[in-house]
């Protein structure tokens, strides 16, 4: 009995010791990350063409690797990347085309890594029109961007707008004329209802967005770009982390660390993507009362694709970059010459080439 007596203070003393040992390391961990530099991180937009960068948020990715990030949505491309310009914000994730633009009208801004490997953004059609065109995603890319020249209105958010000038692109490279075709121009948050109600037959937008509409019966994400099977939209680093130049040269470390944790968590998505996809069902964008199961589901295998092992780029890709802002109208031909040499728009000094 007093064997056994002695067994059972012995445990209760190793439990004690062990709760002892697991709170003190909490603390320390509590401790260490108060005391951790803190960054600003802003996305133009909440969806997951930044799936990187909510996967290592919600992972603790940056605090493992030495930096408090504080990560949210500014609202547009504009904003995002005024808030850098302006030093209100460390660094946002933009579209490559907004480095370009913000370049030719003399902001000191740089991108350092590529959140993606291809456009993001679905090509969505009214299901009914793809129904009795007899298409779906296996069909031969030439009839589903043939497709698109025979639509009535088709939803964007601007004449200046990504999406705008992708359908100029898609509808040229199908040999139609986008001139002869309508656009109606609605907040990007309206679009997809716009579609179920009939308002327009087609948008485009990255996921979830175009999900909604396929998962309600409505829509049909007829041409995922993420898929790559578009030669000039593919290799092709369309998000892009940014930020000043004299900022990042200043704070090499903090800026190494945050490409790092971004990096690490496309590593996961490429090696493990159950993992990742688990993570971010759990992220407070993306967790089931927000969004419903199919969707998310649809979404993440959409978006997969596009996710890069490690967020460096190419001088190859930046042209991609360049042809197609000049080709969609995005940049004036009379602008002066842009080079996609590394160290102009770009540059892979923080993130490196790999893990």
């Amino acid at each position: 009995m007093a064997l056994n007596l002695k067994s059972k203070n012995k445990s209760v003393i190793c439990l004690i010791g062990l709760i002892i040992i697991t709170l003190s390391s909490a603390i320390t961990y509590e401790i260490q990350a108060q005391n951790l530099p803190e960054v600003t991180l802003l996305t133009a937009v909440p969806n997951m063409a930044f799936t990187a960068i909510w996967t290592a948020e919600q992972l603790q990715m940056f605090e493992e690797e030495g930096v408090k990030a504080t990560v949210a949505s500014a609202g547009g491309g504009a904003p995002c990347m005024a808030a850098v310009v302006g030093r209100s914000a460390d660094f946002c994730a933009v579209s490559s085309d907004a480095v370009i633009l913000a370049q030719l009208q003399g902001a000191p801004v740089i991108a350092i890594q590529a959140h993606n490997r291809t456009m993001t953004m679905g090509i969505t059609v009214n299901k009914k029109i793809v129904d009795e065109a007899g298409l779906t995603r296996e069909s031969p890319l030439n009839d589903r961007l043939k497709l698109l020249t025979q639509l009535q209105t088709i939803g964007v958010t601007s004449p200046g707008a990504i999406s705008y000038q992708l359908f100029q692109f898609l509808i040229r490279k199908a040999g139609g004329d986008p001139d002869k075709l309508k656009f109606a121009f609605l907040g990007g948050a309206q679009l997809p209802s716009a579609l179920i109600n009939n308002v327009v037959q087609a948008f485009a937008q990255s996921p979830p967005s175009a999900e909604i509409t396929e998962t309600a019966g409505r829509g049909y994400v007829l041409i995922p770009l993420s898929r790559g099977e578009i030669p000039e939209l593919n290799d092709y680093p369309f998000e892009v982390l940014v930020a000043r130049s004299d900022i990042i040269e200043k704070k090499p470390a903090i800026t190494k660390a945050v490409c790092r944790a971004i990096s690490r968590a496309g590593a996961l998505i490429r090696n493990n993507p159950q993992k990742a996809k688990a993570a971010m069902r759990t992220h407070r964008l993306f967790y089931p009362g927000r969004l419903e199961e199919d969707v998310f589901d649809l979404a993440f295998s959409m978006i997969e694709p596009a996710i890069p092992e490690w967020g460096n780029m190419t001088q190859e890709g930046w042209q991609k970059v360049v042809n197609f802002s000049r080709e969609a109208g995005m940049i004036d031909d009379s602008a002066q010459e842009i080079s996609a040499q590394e160290g102009v728009l770009w540059t892979n000094k923080f993130v490196g080439t790999g893990p």
